[in-house]
């Protein structure tokens, strides 16, 4: 059975090495994947907002321990689904297969125009969050941010100056 969980800020989903092939949407708030990269640092790799399904795919596809974690970025609230239950549903109900279809090609669509827009310098990067992903800016801790755009938190101190100076 579907059941809301309620997560405050950093509280974490599903953590490194678990395994939870659970699948969960976002009802209000947001979460972060975030990975740990070959030097050991964690670095943020992306956001899930309202309406996004946060699962792990090495869990729910091969039954291995997760290689992200998902946390809150805030205070959060999603809708778990067991796995056997998501499963049952996508054998049983093709309408529901379809909706599933459709919300894997709509984060698909997203990634590569988060991927377009990520492309230039970190000036570039974090207006273009700014202009798209507004909440992101407003919600998410600065350290979290610049985890995102692969910058240090002084130069993204730097680039809303800068900004703030445009603007003036």
């Amino acid at each position: 059975m579907p059941g809301k969980i309620t997560l405050k800020k950093n509280d974490v989903l599903i953590g490194y090495d678990e395994i939870n092939a659970d699948i969960y949407f976002i009802l209000d708030g947001i979460i972060r994947g975030t990975i740990i990269n070959g030097d050991g640092i964690e670095r943020t790799v992306g956001f899930g907002l309202c309406g996004t399904m946060i699962y792990s795919a090495q869990c729910y596809s091969v039954g291995n321990p997760s290689i992200y974690q998902f946390q809150a970025c805030c205070d959060t609230v999603v809708l778990r689904i067991k796995k056997t239950e998501f499963d049952r549903h996508i054998a049983e109900d093709h309408e529901f297969c379809k909706w599933v279809l459709g919300s894997f090609s709509l984060t698909i669509c997203y990634k590569e125009l988060r991927n377009e827009g990520l492309n230039g310098d970190a000036l570039f990067k974090y207006k273009w969050l700014k202009e798209k992903r507004p909440e992101i800016i407003n919600l998410v801790s600065d350290k979290i941010i610049a985890s995102y755009l692969n910058i240090t938190e002084v130069h993204l101190s730097r680039i809303k100056s800068k900004i703030l100076k445009e603007k003036s």
